[in-house]
């Protein structure tokens, strides 16, 4: 529902490159945000919207 919502909002946008934008924005959030934040605010967002954000982020091991 959220992708057809953004693709409505933007001119001429369809479902496909309103998930492509979507998906540049929120996994650069994710990039920047890091694991602890992203772990957060993906538990109060409804199953399946951590696809949005790109591929799972692990932490770095040293």
């Amino acid at each position: 529902r959220f992708v057809r919502a953004t693709a409505a909002w933007i001119e001429g946008a369809t479902e496909q490159t309103a998930l492509w934008d979507i998906g540049a924005v929120l996994s650069t959030t994710a990039d920047t945000a890091g694991n602890d934040l992203m772990r957060d605010v993906l538990l109060q967002l409804p199953p399946g919207y951590d696809n949005l954000f790109g591929p799972p982020h692990h932490p770095t091991h040293p």
